[in-house]
C-alpha cells in the first residue's frame, strides 16, 4: 500500500518518500516501489544515440548523459509498479526505435526548429517520439488529442540539461493521464521538469536521478517552487543508468 508520506512494502517501511527526488540508480529504486502503485509514468531515458548538442558556439556546459550508447528502459519494473488504470509515456528517438508488445501508439512531438546535422545529405530532424503504453483499464482524462503534438523546444540558453523537455509537453501528458493527488513516477529525472510540473498540477511524484550534478539542479528548481524537502540516497550498483531531462 502507499501512504501519504512513505511507501510501505509488506511489513517493511522503505525510505522512498513521495514528493521526493532520490539520488540513486533507478533500477535499485524501482525495486522499492510496490506493485500497482503508480498512476502515471513519464520517462525520458538515454536514447542510445550518444547525444551531443551543437547549439553552443563554445564548450558544451552540460554534464554528458550516462550510458547514452544504449537505449535502456527498465520496462518490466515500470510495468510492475504501474496501476491497471495507469499509462506510461516514453520519449525516444527514431534512430533507436522503442519496441514493446504493449506499445499502443506513438505521439510525434513537432518542435519549432530542427537539427543541423548533415546539411547536404539529409533533411533536418524536427520531431521526437513518445511511446504510449497504457494498461488495459486506462482512460484518457479530459480532452482527446491527436498523436501529433506541437510544442516549442527550450532555447539552448534556458537548458539545465542537454535533453530537457519543455514544461508544456509534460503538462499535457500529466493532464491526459492523471488526476489531482495521483502519483507520477519519473525514473530518469534529469533536471526535474516532471517533478516541478507535478507539483504545479497538484500531483504527487517519485523521481530518481543518478547524476549528482543534475540532482543538485533539481534541488534548486524545487526550492524555487517551494519544495525544499528532498532526500539524497546514494547507493552503489554494478551498472548505473541515468539522466534524462
Amino acid at each position: 500500500m502507499i501512504r501519504k508520506d512513505i511507501i510501505v512494502i509488506g511489513a517493511y517501511v522503505i525510505i522512498m518518500k513521495i514528493n521526493k527526488i532520490h539520488c540513486m540508480d533507478c533500477i535499485e529504486g524501482l525495486k522499492q516501489i510496490e506493485d500497482n502503485s503508480v498512476d502515471c509514468i513519464i520517462t525520458d531515458p538515454p536514447y542510445g544515440i550518444n547525444y551531443k548538442s551543437n547549439h553552443y558556439k563554445g564548450e558544451n556546459p552540460h554534464t554528458p548523459i550516462i550510458n547514452d550508447d544504449t537505449l535502456f528502459i527498465p520496462m518490466n519494473e515500470l510495468k510492475r509498479v504501474l496501476k491497471p488504470t495507469g499509462a506510461m509515456f516514453i520519449f525516444f528517438s527514431h534512430k533507436v526505435p522503442l519496441v514493446d508488445k504493449d506499445l499502443k501508439n506513438v505521439i510525434i512531438w513537432v518542435k519549432n526548429n530542427w537539427t543541423a546535422g548533415d546539411l547536404y545529405g539529409d533533411f533536418g530532424n524536427q520531431y521526437e517520439c513518445i511511446g504510449f503504453i497504457p494498461n488495459k483499464e486506462f482512460k484518457i482524462k479530459g480532452k482527446r488529442y491527436s498523436n501529433i503534438w506541437n510544442f516549442d523546444r527550450l532555447p539552448a540558453d534556458k537548458l539545465k540539461h542537454p535533453t530537457q523537455k519543455p514544461k508544456s509537453i509534460i503538462r499535457r501528458i500529466i493532464q491526459v493521464a492523471s488526476k489531482e493527488e495521483d502519483i507520477v513516477l519519473d525514473p530518469f529525472m534529469g533536471s526535474g521538469t516532471t517533478a516541478v510540473v507535478s507539483k504545479e498540477m497538484n500531483r504527487k511524484f517519485i523521481g530518481f536521478e543518478i547524476e549528482e550534478s543534475y540532482f543538485n539542479i533539481i534541488n534548486e528548481r524545487l526550492s524555487q517552487d517551494s519544495l525544499s524537502n528532498y532526500t539524497h540516497n546514494k547507493h552503489s550498483t554494478t551498472k548505473k543508468y541515468g539522466t534524462t531531462k
